[in-house]
């Protein structure tokens, strides 16, 4: 394949915690391996005020995010192949505007992650557009309620999304006259090798709960909230005496926190450990594996998604038991990938996986090196894009 002027549009700086900032770099710097000439594009519109985890709060002053962002891209060989379009504070930072619309008016893809940026007429040349839908049956029940954000996913060539099973129709979403394609999240295995440790405890790294995002479909509510969830198996770490769970969320209540750990949860702050890039890396590899719920929309529907964060933990070579979304159509589950339905089977698919640890790390290892490494991943999207 000849080498390709890639823009990847996204959002970091207006969100500069680990988990956003490594599934924009896994896409960049993926690209890149491949030969690829590739810049990243944020831009505010009027909506995004950019985060601060040090304050807790969104404020116009965008300059914590661009110091993480840009020691991020600078470790990964991006240094001045990005930008920031600031509505608030007036100001295009990182590359200069007439390298930026100059790139631009040359690429031959505009591939836009999770759909958040404005299509402005200058970063819309491209010769091919795509969007990858990283919020699947939300962004599906969105488009469909919601005639500005169609026509923003008809902006573009290509609609791939993380929910895999979506495209068959098997889920009963609309799909409003979108041809979704199926994607996985790429990773750059190289940037999350396997080390040679126990590990720390069963983890995951989330968010306790979302307001306005849960959905109702065919009459029934179907919840984006993982607290809820959590509030079913309260009792597991009484069940698996020796086993150190933590649960390690942004936003959970000073009374929920204290609940948690009185029935031996291990209670970390998700804010403080990924304001960090890095600290968010170390804890993943160093975990024994990831124990996580998913969002009842999700499970309900089998959308086939996974998460970003899953597919780190399994290319650090530690096993993931996660509740099942459906993602056994496109992904081998049993040793390394362990789902589960309902709080009864949280206790077994546990103990399955510590009963032969060994010989589930290599083979979480083995489904990442197969269904997400970046070369992968990266080399279908654009296979698709007709490159």
């Amino acid at each position: 394949m000849r080498s390709l002027k890639i823009v990847v549009g996204g959002y970091a700086v207006g969100f500069p915690m680990g988990g956003q900032v490594w599934m924009l770099m896994h896409y960049l710097k993926g690209l890149a391996l491949l030969g690829h000439d590739v810049i990243f594009l944020e831009d505010t519109a009027e909506w995004a005020l950019p985060f601060n985890p040090d304050t807790g709060s969104p404020s116009e002053d965008s300059a914590h995010g661009r110091r993480i962002v840009g020691e991020a891209f600078d470790r990964i060989g991006f240094t001045g192949r990005w930008a920031y379009n600031s509505i608030f504070e007036n100001r295009l930072y990182g590359m200069e505007r007439q390298d930026l619309e100059r790139f631009c008016s040359q690429a031959d893809l505009f591939l836009n992650i999770s759909g958040v940026i404005p299509l402005r007429d200058a970063y819309l040349k491209a010769k091919v557009r795509a969007v990858i839908d990283t919020d699947p049956v939300f962004t599906q029940h969105k488009i469909a309620a919601d005639p500005w954000t169609r026509d923003y996913f008809l902006q573009h060539d290509l609609v791939f999304t993380y929910g895999c099973n979506i495209p068959s129709g098997a889920t009963g979403l609309p799909l409003s006259g979108i041809e979704y394609i199926p994607t996985a999240m790429p990773v750059v295995l190289d940037m999350w090798p396997v080390l040679d440790t126990p590990g720390a405890g069963f983890s995951t790294i989330g968010t306790w709960d979302a307001k306005d995002r849960d959905i109702v479909i065919g009459g029934r509510t179907l919840s984006w909230r993982k607290s809820e969830k959590y509030e079913r198996i309260i009792n597991l770490p009484g069940l698996l005496p020796g086993v150190t769970l933590d649960l390690t969320m942004s936003g959970m209540r000073p009374q929920d926190a204290r609940r948690f750990a009185s029935h031996g949860w291990t209670v970390k702050d998700a804010l403080a450990l990924s304001k960090d890039i890095w600290t968010y890396r170390d804890y993943i590899q160093n975990s024994t594996g990831e124990f996580s719920v998913a969002k009842e929309q999700n499970i309900q529907l089998k959308s086939g998604w996974f998460s970003d964060r899953s597919a780190t933990y399994l290319a650090c070579g530690r096993p993931v038991i996660v509740e099942d979304t459906g993602f056994g159509s496109y992904l081998p589950i049993g040793c390394g990938l362990v789902p589960f339905e309902g709080p009864d089977n949280a206790r077994t698919a546990i103990e399955t996986v510590l009963a032969d640890y060994p010989k589930h790390r290599r083979a979480a290892r083995r489904i990442a090196e197969q269904h997400f490494d970046s070369s992968l991943v990266l080399t279908g999207i654009l296979k698709h894009c007709g490159f």
